[in-house]
């Protein structure tokens, strides 16, 4: 699905209901357009033919709204998980020189080799550089930061070249002179923000951080890598500086109580055999790798289950290793910060806040908060009021959610089986 999200951080596609009729309607139009200058242009010389059609094609064009105008005006994107930096290379791709693409992550070695593979886009105006597109190029601006605090952390940061905040601070003062050149940024808010949640590739594929059942490593989880000597709270927030210097998977398997174990088993990965599997894990005591936890886990789930795939050992380990990575990175409060400050605050009028979720409680929150713009939903008292044509009467609605959830394509999920559980869902910001 990264077609479908980089289409949707550039304001192609994906609208809704009514939007897709009118395209209809309009693409209708269109033909009769076409049929009539070509019959009329039969009644005239070849020259005057081929200028006419011309025309007709020209005007097809501008008409079609997933035309990029050719004079926008730079746009400004936020990859708020950037991982290996796959989908930041894929946007950077479509963007067009002027354009900034800020790439956040809080763990600084994700950070380190994502910037080191698009190490050609950080290099603005470079003339010394041999690659005579350097300077045509969009601009990378990596940002270590948990998704949480970018509404705190994106307004301070500067543009390489020219010294001056990318971004205008969300203040009224507006004094003359400002050294910060907050007064000469051209960005006032972003015009896509990007978040694939859940944990990245790039820390699954490395056993070191505990994320994988099956390789076998340190119970770790934390997504920061665990390293706090390379990391600074300025740059992460105060919330992850806190936790990093403390709670890991360990620690949530040796200290806490077989009560709270069930608890976090239950909310956070939907375990059926929550109690029992909690229950094997204080027995096993202690546990320090991955293959500890695994094998307290196998000591009360058989390999296959009757009752199908979902009661499997496989998939009951991946319901566990989830269950301890949200609690250990406090995901659960990081999507609250994120969904309800950090957007809000960052994405402008029109902006888009593209999701990518991949189990129940990711996607329960992003589809609430693109429908009453809180995790917690619509609660009594707060249900949406409209009036006898359909209009929100009362406070408006952060979001509009734009079309419906969509699922990764049998190709994809055959390329990527990762891809299986992804669900894309995207919002306008009103």
């Amino acid at each position: 699905m990264a077609t479908e999200c980089i289409d949707a951080m550039l304001g192609i596609g994906l609208d809704d209901n009514k939007g897709k009729k009118m395209r209809g309607k309009n693409k209708k139009k269109q033909r009769k357009m076409r049929k009539r200058d070509r019959k009329l242009a039969m009644d005239e010389d070849d020259d005057d033919s081929d200028q006419d059609l011309s025309s007709s094609d020209t005007l097809s064009e501008e008409a079609d709204c997933t035309t990029m105008p050719a004079d926008r005006p730079p746009m400004l994107f936020v990859d708020g998980t950037l991982g290996g930096g796959g989908h930041s290379e894929a946007l950077l791709e479509r963007c067009r020189p002027g354009d900034i693409v800020f790439g956040c992550d809080v763990d600084p070695s994700a950070l380190s080799a994502a910037s080191e593979r698009l190490q050609l886009y950080t290099r603005p105006g470079d003339k010394n550089e041999k690659d005579e597109n350097d300077g045509n190029l969009p601009l990378f601006v990596p940002v270590q930061s948990n998704f949480r605090d970018l509404a705190d952390i994106l307004p301070t940061v500067k543009h390489p070249v020219t010294g001056i905040r990318i971004m205008a601070l969300p203040t009224t003062n507006t004094n003359d002179g400002d050294e910060d050149g907050r007064e000469d940024s051209h960005f006032t808010g972003v015009d896509g923000m990007l978040l694939d949640l859940g944990v990245s590739s790039h820390q699954i594929d490395n056993a070191d951080r505990g994320f994988a059942f099956m390789k076998d490593g340190p119970l770790d989880m934390r997504m920061w890598g665990g390293s706090w000597s390379d990391v600074g709270s300025e740059s992460v927030g105060q919330n992850a500086a806190t936790n990093a210097r403390g709670l890991n998977a360990a620690d949530i398997c040796n200290e806490f109580d077989e009560a709270e174990l069930t608890r976090i088993l239950r909310v956070y990965g939907d375990e059926p055999r929550a109690r029992k599997i909690a229950s094997a894990i204080v027995d096993a005591r202690p546990l320090a790798t991955t293959s500890d936890l695994v094998n307290a886990v196998s000591s009360v789930v058989p390999e296959f289950a009757r009752k199908g795939r979902r009661m499997g050992r496989m998939a009951t380990l991946a319901r566990v290793f989830q269950s301890l990575r949200i609690v250990v990175n406090q995901e659960d409060e990081a999507l609250v910060d994120v969904f309800e400050h950090a957007a809000p605050n960052l994405v402008r009028p029109g902006g888009r806040l593209v999701v990518l979720s991949y189990h129940s409680m990711e996607d329960r929150a992003t589809k609430r908060v693109l429908r009453d713009g809180s995790v917690r939903g619509s609660r009594p008292g707060a249900a949406i009021e409209r009036d006898i044509y359909g209009n929100v009467v009362g406070q408006e609605r952060p979001w509009k959610p734009l079309g419906k959830k969509r699922k990764a394509s049998d190709e994809e999920v055959e390329a990527n089986s990762r891809a299986r559980s992804a669900t894309l869902r995207i919002g306008e910001r009103q």
